[in-house]
């Protein structure tokens, strides 16, 4: 490690002063935030008393909040985003109940003024890295194509890198894309992206809430080393009928819900698909290919029930697909390939007392692809996939306003694909593996953790996990000789255990609040990893293959130490941050050097070879929370490095997604009523890659001689983009809106690849070799989207 980069980074923090501690006595206040109208519980809602501001909290996930102030008289302040601010007179002399329900906030014609926040206030809690994600203003970015997208922005975000040029797949603190846990309502979504991850799954119209947390994981998260993405669904309105939805250049979308039983039940369902497909068949229906060969589709849907005051009832599920077809060579190469996710949750919410309640789960993951073929009469199928079975409990006890207690068991039966295919001619099967590659395995975990208020200014979050990991038969496991020819092998049936693995996984943050509107944190995060995602290309992609642990490959492992400071101004309308990190993993994995990808007989595990990773930097961020103008600003200095025995002669190497730099700039203005106009500015260091050094002429054939692993850097990149909404005038029960966007404004042309290109005779020594760049959208690319809501 480059110990003194290290030490410029912490310097900063180490100088920071410690204040002392002091108590408080007094009363509890608890209750719910609810919207008014839908009776929808409100997530991030702020909660304060105007004369202590010092005094607040933060509505959790179902709405509830509670806070703890001295005997008195107060004013309670209520602000959440797009809700009118509440101001209540409370008085407080006894603990106490009360609910709060927001109204919807109305606008004038002659001024827009959003007063409110859904963002946990930073100062507050314990854990460090975690970001809400407001979706009001996810739905303003410009994105590609119009449509909006959350991972668009989370590439955003400090700390968090992209996987390219319009691609939705992300590296988070040095971690690889694998290490990105990405839930749907608690279900694992193995594969985020459609388009070849251009856009994805997600469906911002059905969804209520999203949190990213870079690496300060609460114990209640596992199975991955880097960062959490928890999407939630919306519950649906209990009130009345609604309808909303859009049509852009590639997609529309339709998101409808509304009561089943009066404030008893309530849906929710949305459904989006791409129409290029239908919009262009009948041009090109008489070409080779036979009109536009690829379209996906998604469907979101839940169900909230409440079987009574004590007890409550949801399902929900998702299931996308993209479908594609490929005609090559007069009809010779004929392929079709089709990938998608599958998930559905069932859940109950039973409140014990106001102090404890438990939320119990079932759930059904399933990720697939698959690839057939036709080549010269010789038919090819290649499939992978995954499929969990899920189930977990989870509880909260809060005995005080000094302790909050979570704790819970999770258990998954992991069924994998890693490859399996097949080959066959007009006589007679060539080739299959799906016998031998089908891979069966268990994880469980147990997890406690306290959010300790030890003083009402130091906060203590401790928690500890712990893992389980069995693979199961059928397995063979080879020994082989110096020239990789098996000479041994031990057979498993099915069913038999073949190889364990158990972790403790600790996770301790504090914060300190040095006054009403600061506070520094720090935290340590031990965690591990039982399945793996390895990948030959730039970024993840649907033929990617996802591995079990196994008596060939070893759990990943990561241990991550982080500082910061946070403040904010102007209550919480400004907050910022500044973060340092330092986080090394263990058991990383890459393809051998030399490996190339096509059938084999033999376990995919066999072709990895196994190394180290360290990454460090610092995070800056500053956010305007509400009024007006709205955004952040975020900046990351990082190193990420990795070391590899069998790779680059053992020589430590950048990693893919090492940038020294990154900046994003974000921001939303609302000029009046119909008006509002956002913008988004991207600039990062150009990514580490391989690329030849040399070229040799050796018997007639052309060689290259490749310099260090990832010693070569692309161009810089950067980019502006920009949007407009404007809002249409409502027509009884109808609103609409139009969203102009331009995408790449001044047309910077980015580097996706390089590839190496010579000039002159092939063979002859004057050749003229050269690296050159391939942009995928190297132009302004205007978008319009129609919005409606009824």
């Amino acid at each position: 490690m480059r110990l003194r980069h290290l030490l410029y980074l912490l310097l900063p923090l180490l100088l920071l002063p410690l204040l002392p501690a002091w108590a408080q006595d007094g009363f509890e206040l608890r209750g719910r935030v609810l919207d008014a109208k839908t009776a929808e519980p409100l997530a991030g809602a702020s909660i304060s008393l105007k004369e202590r501001p010092s005094i607040g909290a933060v509505s959790e996930a179902d709405g509830r909040y509670s806070l703890r102030a001295p005997a008195g008289t107060y004013t309670l302040l209520i602000r959440y985003i797009g809700y009118e601010n509440q101001e209540l007179t409370l008085r407080l002399f006894q603990n106490k109940t009360l609910d709060l329900k927001l109204i919807p906030a109305t606008y004038s014609t002659s001024e827009v003024e959003v007063i409110g926040t859904r963002l946990k206030p930073i100062t507050q809690t314990a854990t460090m890295g975690e970001l809400d994600i407001p979706m009001e203003s996810v739905k303003t970015l410009p994105v590609l194509f119009g449509e909006t997208d959350i991972l668009k922005t989370v590439q955003l975000l400090p700390g968090v890198q992209s996987g390219g040029e319009g691609n939705t797949g992300f590296y988070v603190r040095g971690g690889g894309a694998d290490q990105n846990l990405v839930q749907l309502d608690q279900a694992v979504v193995y594969n985020p992206g459609h388009l070849l991850n251009f856009f994805s799954v997600f469906n911002s119209d059905a969804i209520r809430n999203a949190t990213l947390i870079k690496g300060n994981m609460p114990a209640r998260y596992g199975g991955r080393l880097s960062s959490v993405l928890d999407v939630e669904l919306r519950e649906g309105n209990t009130d009345s009928l609604q309808a909303e939805g859009g049509i852009g250049l590639i997609a529309s979308r339709l998101t409808v819900q509304g009561p089943l039983l009066k404030d008893k039940a309530a849906f929710i369902f949305s459904a989006r698909r791409t129409y290029v497909d239908v919009l262009f068949d009948p041009f090109l229906r008489n070409t080779e290919q036979g009109g536009v060969p690829y379209y996906f589709y998604d469907f979101n849907g839940k169900l909230s029930y409440t079987l009574s005051p004590k007890d409550r009832l949801y399902l929900s599920g998702y299931y996308g697909k993209d479908v594609g077809s490929l005609i090559l060579s007069s009809g010779r190469f004929v392929a079709d390939f089709q990938w998608g996710n599958a998930a559905a949750t069932a859940r109950w919410h039973h409140r014990f007392t106001d102090k404890h309640v438990v939320d119990v789960s079932g759930i059904v993951s399933d990720y697939d692809f698959s690839f057939d073929w036709d080549f010269g009469g010789i038919k090819t199928a290649v499939e992978t996939g995954v499929r969990d079975y899920s189930f977990r409990t989870d509880f909260v006890y809060t005995p005080s306003v000094r302790h909050q207690f979570e704790y819970g068991l999770h258990y998954t039966h992991h069924t994998l694909r890693p490859r399996t295919g097949s080959a066959e001619t007009a006589e007679d099967d060539v080739f299959s593996t799906d016998r031998i590659l089908a891979k069966t395995a268990h994880e469980a975990a147990l997890y406690l953790s306290d959010d300790w208020n030890v003083t009402d200014r130091l906060l203590l979050s401790a928690g500890i996990r712990g893992s389980y990991f069995v693979q199961m038969g059928p397995f063979t496991f080879y020994s082989f000789d110096q020239n990789e020819r098996p000479i041994d092998s031990v057979e498993y049936t099915a069913g038999e255990r073949v190889k364990s693995f158990m972790a403790l996984e600790p996770r301790i943050s504090l914060r300190y609040t040095l006054s009403a509107v600061s506070s520094v944190k720090a935290s340590y995060t031990r965690s591990a990893q039982y399945l793996h995602l390895v990948s030959n290309a730039f970024t993840t992609l649907p033929l990617d293959v996802w591995v079990p642990s196994s008596a060939i490959v070893e759990p990943q492992r990561a241990s991550q130490y982080a500082m910061g400071y946070f403040r904010n101004f102007k209550q919480n309308m400004y907050e910022g941050s500044v973060e340092v990190y330092y986080k090394t993993m263990e058991n990383q994995l890459e393809y051998r050097e030399g490996y190339v990808a096509g059938p084999s007989n033999r376990d995919l595990e066999y072709e990895f070879v196994r190394g180290s990773g360290e990454s460090y930097g610092a995070e800056l961020f500053l956010r305007k929370n509400y009024g007006n103008l709205q955004g952040w600003l975020g900046y990351t200095l990082s190193w990420t490095d990795r070391t590899f025995p069998n790779i680059n002669q053992g020589r430590t190497f950048p990693a893919r997604f090492d940038r020294r730099h990154d900046v994003s700039v974000v921001a939303t203005y609302t000029y009046n009523s119909r008006w509002t106009f956002g913008g988004s500015f991207v600039y990062g260091t150009g990514q580490a890659t391989t690329m030849p050094q040399r070229r040799y002429l050796i018997e007639g054939t052309v060689n290259y001689q490749y310099g260090e692993r990832n010693s070569f850097r692309m161009q810089p990149f950067h980019r502006l983009d920009l949007s407009a909404t404007l809002e249409g005038k409502a027509l009884k029960r109808l609103q609409s809106s139009w969203t102009f966007a331009i995408y790449n404004v001044y047309g910077r042309r980015n580097p996706f690849l390089y590839y190496i290109d010579s000039e002159g005779a092939p063979y002859s020594t004057e050749t003229r070799v050269q690296a050159k760049k391939v942009s995928l959208i190297p132009f302004p690319l205007p978008s319009v989207t129609w919005n409606f809501k009824w």
